[in-house]
């Protein structure tokens, strides 16, 4: 509008001036011509002279002369017009015109043009094609003054009043007045001195700002903006300066000189097609340097409050003008803001739930003709607290802002809290791609399940990316993890899982590393397939420890299902139970994980027990193996005990475990039991029952009782045989039985303790067909170092005397033809040495066992004094049951 009524004030000016100096050049003229007439008399129907034409000239004296002409033609003059001495020419007009009453010229034509002239009462009244204009003209000095009570442009409708003066010696007019055009009044002034034309303008209250619009040539969009897009009941211009060059009849206006500023009154601002408009009480319009701003108070938009500046830029320049919008809301980053951005094609990925936000939108918008128009846009957000959503991505924000330009979102300080995690992120979302670079700096990130910590991450930097374009692709470069949400569900990707590890509190299987796939259709039931590592393992096949774990299972609020090894392994956490067929556990190993049922070790036990099925597997505890068909362990947390039942066979084997001790007993069991067992197998074809207790790595006491069954097939004991064989000195003593098919047994106890790594042999004892064995010794797990000491009891031959057999340091003579040889048995166990042992040696075995073998054979266990049963010692903590095992 202000733009408008600039041009407007500037051709109106224009019109006035050209209007005024036609009007003197004819006054000029015609009073010229007066004279003439009036010396040489006059005319009634026609006069001619000097290409003048006359036509009806009436003259009459009555006081003063009355003149009136129906026609008079003036011809075009080669010469140009001079102002130097109108002021003479003007008082010599206005003199003569003291002695008219009336003059009226009914038509006047001049350069194409059509005056009528009237004068009357000392106002000169003129009218023509263009316009109508009434008043008087006078001189004081050299300035003209003009009181125009009429100034009229027909074309354009404009009623104008006002007074010139003009000061002849500086070329300086000055017109100022009252205007009434296109349903607008107002006052105006101009001022032109040589060729600079300054004014000013301004207005009444108005309602029609269309009419005027319309009538000037203006930008196609900028008029639709002024005219239907910005609505208001009234509107006021205030004032609208500026100014030009005149060159003749041609104006050329200033635009940068342009200022002005008008009032509209309860204003409607249509942004967008589709849109509802913003609403406003008042709007201050300022015109400067080529741009108009809109200054909005009290804007509303949906019945939101929001501080609102509207402006269009370089409208001079036709192919630069720009609307550009900035908005600033009090609400929340919701659909009606969305909508807004989307009416401009802007689909910026954020949805703000909660408090209210502080937002600022800021748009530039192309008006004029230019070639690949662009939309520039800045959005500006500072979140309240509440959920954010980044397409589909949920944020828990607290605070933090959010800035939008050139199709790329920018996160700063944007600070995060949910029950899960907290931390600030910072970054960029490019929306053209759909894709974002983010940083989590995260305080803390901790899930929990039942107030028991799963997942704990703390004061760490990760970096993650975020695709949209179809759903959501969280991609964790620092974990090797992704995550894809779509219509289709929830996908997970751990392509390492040794990167998680670190910050995982529990779970119910152990891992070092791996890889793992989870999907979900409905986030409520979830289905994994992968592979787990371990470092170490407590799964074995034969001889093969499984360190990866090829597994796959649910997991829904029912609990966990895991297959593992093509479900050979079953473990069902709502029963409780893990299932395992054709392949072998280490309980210790299972149950010393660092992550592996914690349950167990956590200071509020959970009451429910947890139970492991063995079919055709084996069951190993440190450095026990329970070989059995099927065997079942039960773990009760509550108490920190364990008990396992085993069986193989008829044979059957209890476990049990307190604490950190443990107890195990095997009655009457063969040698297939026995041999895993103790790690040992040369005892054979017998029946043997097996205990032990105590606390594994510390101090464990064993006994082994023998029935029956024959020793062999150990280095130590072909080393001791062919040590025999080839002394020459035992050619007087009957063979003890050392034989290929070994060395057969009647009935034995070995009475034992490990500690740590060294196992010490309190009691050895043995009794065979043709010796009998005692002993006791060392020998180092670690190193497999021996320590030995036997004494081999055996009789002399029929018929040798005492005196045939050599004195020897390592025999002892017994009765009954007794004979009692003293042997060590050093080395290691792939390599052991044999020697004789002294006699003193053979005293320091335990006193009850050299008392037997210095008695005949036939006493060797009877010696008719009854001796107290060698109890096993066993851990005061553990019961043993009977007939009852616990791996």
């Amino acid at each position: 509008m202000i733009k408008t009524t600039a041009m407007f004030s500037a051709h109106t000016i224009h019109v006035l001036h050209v209007a005024l100096r036609d009007t003197l050049i004819v006054l000029i003229i015609l009073f010229g011509a007066l004279f003439v007439w009036l010396k040489s008399g006059i005319h009634v129907e026609h006069l001619s002279f000097n290409h003048y034409e006359v036509d009806g000239l009436y003259i009459k004296l009555d006081k003063k002369l009355t003149l009136t002409a129906k026609h008079i033609l003036i011809p075009k003059s080669k010469k140009k017009p001079s102002f130097d001495n109108v002021d003479t020419v003007l008082d010599r007009v206005k003199y003569l015109l003291t002695f008219f009453h009336y003059i009226e010229l009914e038509k006047v034509d001049f350069k194409n043009n059509h005056y009528k002239i009237i004068f009357a009462d000392d106002v000169l009244y003129i009218t023509s094609d263009d316009y109508e204009i009434a008043g008087n003209v006078g001189r004081k000095g050299r300035v003209l003054v003009a009181d125009i009570s009429l100034f009229y442009i027909k074309k354009e409708d404009i009623n104008m009043v006002g007074k010139l003066n003009y000061d002849l010696p500086s070329d300086k007019l000055i017109l100022e007045g009252k205007y009434e055009a296109y349903n607008i009044t107002g006052r105006f002034k101009a001022i032109k001195e040589d060729h600079m034309l300054q004014f000013i303008v301004n207005s009444d209250l108005f309602g029609d700002l269309k009419t005027f619009i319309d009538r000037l040539p203006m930008n196609e969009k900028v008029n639709a903006w002024i005219t239907r897009k910005i609505e208001a009941k009234s509107y006021r211009l205030y004032m609208l300066t500026g100014k030009g060059i005149v060159h003749g009849t041609d104006f050329k206006l200033d635009w940068n000189s342009l200022k002005g500023n008008a009032l509209l009154e309860d204003v409607q601002i249509h942004y967008k097609e589709g849109l509802p408009p913003v609403k406003s009480e008042k709007v201050v319009l300022n015109y400067k340097q080529n741009s108009l701003f809109f200054d909005l108070t009290n804007p509303t938009y949906e019945n939101r409050e929001i501080n609102a500046t509207v402006s269009i830029t370089d409208i001079g320049k036709e192919k630069d003008t720009r609307l550009n919008l900035d908005m600033y809301f009090n609400t929340r980053i919701d659909a009606i803001v969305q909508k807004i951005l989307k009416a401009y094609k802007l689909n910026i990925p954020v949805l703000h739930e909660g408090n209210r936000s502080k937002v600022q939108v800021k748009l530039g918008i192309p008006l004029g003709h230019m070639p690949n128009r662009k939309i520039n846009v800045y959005v500006k957000a500072h979140p309240g607290k509440g959920n954010l959503y980044l397409g589909k991505l949920k944020l828990p924000v607290q605070s933090g802002d959010i800035t939008y330009s050139n199709h790329t979102l920018t996160l700063k300080d944007i600070k995060l809290k949910s029950q899960w995690y907290e931390g600030t992120v910072n970054g960029k979302v490019h929306t053209k791609s759909k894709k974002a670079d983010l940083v989590l700096q995260a305080k803390k990130i901790e899930f929990k399940k039942k107030k028991e910590t799963l997942f704990l991450l703390t004061n760490k930097k990760i970096p993650f990316s975020v695709d949209y374009a179809k759903g959501v692709l969280v991609s964790i470069p620092s974990f090797k993890l992704k995550t894809r949400q779509n219509d289709q569900g929830l996908k997970i990707e751990a392509a390492d899982l040794a990167k998680i590890k670190p910050y995982l509190k529990k779970m119910e299987i152990d891992i070092d590393g791996g890889t793992m796939e989870i999907s979900s259709k409905d986030l409520g039931t979830f289905v994994f397939k992968g592979v787990l590592t371990r470092y170490d393992c407590f799964i074995y096949d034969k001889k093969t420890c499984h360190t990866r774990v090829p597994c796959f299972g649910t997991v829904s609020p029912k609990g966990v299902n895991f297959y593992a090894f093509n479900k050979r392994v079953h473990y069902d956490t709502a029963k409780s139970m893990i299932t395992l067929k054709n392949l072998n556990i280490d309980l210790q190993k299972f149950l010393e994980s660092n992550l592996r049922l914690k349950k167990i070790k956590s200071k509020k036990k959970s009451g429910k027990k947890i139970v492991i099925r063995g079919i055709k597997s084996n069951l190993r505890y440190d450095k026990y193996t329970l070989l059995t068909d099927a065997y079942t362990v039960t773990i009760y947390p509550r108490s920190n005990t364990i008990t396992a039942v085993g069986n193989l066979g008829s044979d059957k084997v209890t476990f049990r475990k307190t604490g950190a001790k443990i107890a195990i007993e095997a009655l009457r069991i063969h040698d297939r039991m026995l041999h895993p067992l103790i790690n040992f197998d040369g005892l054979q074809k017998g029946r043997y029952t097996f205990r032990i207790s105590g606390t594994p790595g510390k101090l464990m006491k064993g006994e082994i009782l023998l029935d029956g069954g024959v020793l062999k097939s150990f280095k130590a004991y072909s080393k001791t045989r062919d040590f025999i064989r080839k002394d020459k000195n035992f050619s007087h003593i009957e063979d003890p039985g050392l034989t290929k098919k070994g060395f057969k047994i009647q009935k034995g106890k070995i009475l034992y303790r490990i500690v740590k790594d060294k196992v010490i042999f309190d009691t050895v004892y043995v009794k065979g067909d043709t010796a009998t064995i005692v002993g006791k010794g060392t020998l180092n797990i670690k190193t497999k170092k021996l320590n030995i000491k036997l004494a081999v009891q055996m009789a002399r031959k029929l018929g040798k005397a005492v005196g045939s057999i050599p004195l020897l340091g390592y025999i002892l003579m017994g009765k009954d033809n007794s004979v009692t040889m003293g042997l060590t048995i050093k080395g290691t166990l792939d390599n052991p040495k044999v020697n004789y042992s002294a006699a003193k040696e053979i005293l320091s075995l335990p006193f009850d066992l050299i008392k037997r073998t210095l008695q005949s054979p036939a006493h060797i266990i009877n010696t008719g004094k009854k001796k107290k049963t060698t109890k096993v010692p066993v851990i005061e903590e553990v019961t043993i049951p009977k007939n009852k095992v616990a791996p």
